[in-house]
């Protein structure tokens, strides 16, 4: 039987992940009106793509989540389903981030350098952030007894080794919200254009809560007891697809106010 600890961090877990598919449906419903208005009536391009994954995929992810969360699966093996659901996750937030990486790009006067280096940097991340997870989780497994009897291998909580991509996500978001800053102090400091300050400053409290709760994910992965590390799983990916949706929709509301202006920046396709 497991410990009381134990037991109170699974469900402090699982009540958290499920509060995060409740506040992805208020958002989405609240959200609607500006997706319809800003989203459906535009051709597709790389930024509907990767706004349609990170808004929708978010729901499959959740859904997944918060099955493995209420369903009963005693011995069963939950592999393939779990690295199912672990691959959607990370599709989501990579959508995600990519909005992210065009409105840097855009602010930055679309450079094709800026971009080049910004997507290689993302494609190291995500291979060293899975690939040492998955190599360090295997180091600090523990080995199974052969005599032992099966165990399910279903529960709720995720190994040390997850807050490695947690970190690499993090410090991949800090430079993101540095290039911003970086650029707005050198290039439009003087600058009093209302989309160059709805710009920078809508990077800087998007990425900022994104940030804290990657920072706050490795964290806890690696301080609080193990029973604990799931407990911003969902709400991560939740704040992500809002916060990247909401880039989208005050970057082409100001554009449409600002109609005829020379910093082309919602519409995150190269010249």
């Amino acid at each position: 039987m497991a410990a009381p600890l134990e037991n109170i961090g699974i469900q402090t877990a699982k009540y958290c992940n499920v509060a995060g598919l409740g506040l992805l449906i208020f958002d989405y419903f609240l959200t609607l009106e500006p997706e319809i208005r800003w989203t459906w009536n535009r051709r597709w391009n790389v930024t509907r793509v990767l706004f349609v994954i990170s808004r929708y995929m978010a729901f499959v992810a959740a859904v997944m989540t918060s099955y493995a969360v209420l369903a009963t699966r005693a011995n069963e093996n939950c592999s393939n389903f779990s690295r199912a659901s672990n691959a959607i996750h990370i599709i989501s937030i990579i959508a995600a981030e990519g909005l992210l990486i065009l409105r840097t790009y855009a602010f930055w006067k679309q450079s094709k350098k800026l971009l080049a280096v910004l997507l290689v940097l993302a494609a190291i991340c995500i291979a060293c952030g899975v690939g040492l997870t998955d190599f360090v989780g295997g180091l600090l497994a523990v080995p199974v007894n052969p005599s032992a009897p099966p165990t399910s291998n279903c529960t709720f909580q995720a190994g040390r080794s997850s807050a490695i991509q947690y970190g690499f996500l993090a410090a991949y978001e800090i430079l993101l919200l540095s290039l911003m800053v970086f650029k707005r102090y050198k290039d439009y400091r003087d600058s009093n254009s209302r989309l160059v300050r709805v710009v920078f400053q809508g990077g800087v409290w998007y990425l900022t809560p994104i940030i804290a709760v990657s920072v706050a994910n490795t964290l806890i992965t690696v301080l609080v007891p193990q029973s604990y590390n799931e407990m911003l799983d969902l709400p991560q990916l939740v704040l992500h697809s809002m916060l990247a949706s909401r880039v989208l929709f005050s970057l082409r509301e100001c554009d449409e106010e600002m109609d005829g202006t020379t910093l082309e920046i919602s519409t995150f396709r190269p010249l």
